[in-house]
């Protein structure tokens, strides 16, 4: 299995908790991020290498929204107090982390993209563009 891109410790100074070693707790973190980690992989193309910083990042805001709201409630109410809560709760990625596994652009030497390159020698004696075709053929 390949490690997580992220830590307990890393979690634990992003998030501002301490998780004591051994505890249930902590040991649900560790497993949220091997999932986010692996939910991350599955967007990543192959060839290409996002910043480990951003990796990071990614990972331990996933586990975090999941930790603040694991039953993925949109809101809640007990008696006469009600919650609306901001995010979706749950193990996912939203489209802008999604977008930061891609590579920047195709204009990226790493990035995978097709295209095609038109060739004309226009330096040879003899040739002349054909006034009667504006797709610039040459004769």
């Amino acid at each position: 299995m390949a490690a997580a891109f992220a830590t307990v410790e890393d979690y634990e100074a992003r998030a501002a908790v301490t998780l004591p070693e051994g505890s249930p707790r902590r040991r649900q973190v560790e497993v949220y991020l091997d999932d986010a980690s692996a939910i991350m992989r599955r967007h990543i193309p192959a060839g290409h290498n996002p910043a480990e910083d951003t990796l990071r990042a990614i990972a331990v805001a996933v586990v975090r929204r999941v930790m603040a709201n694991p039953g993925g409630y949109r809101q809640r109410t007990i008696g006469q107090y009600s919650e609306s809560l901001g995010e979706d709760g749950g193990l996912y990625l939203t489209a802008d982390e999604i977008a930061q596994l891609q590579p920047e652009d195709v204009i990226d030497p790493g990035a995978d993209a097709a295209y095609s390159v038109g060739l004309a020698d226009q330096g040879l004696p003899g040739w002349a563009p054909d006034p009667a075709d504006y797709g610039g053929r040459w004769l």
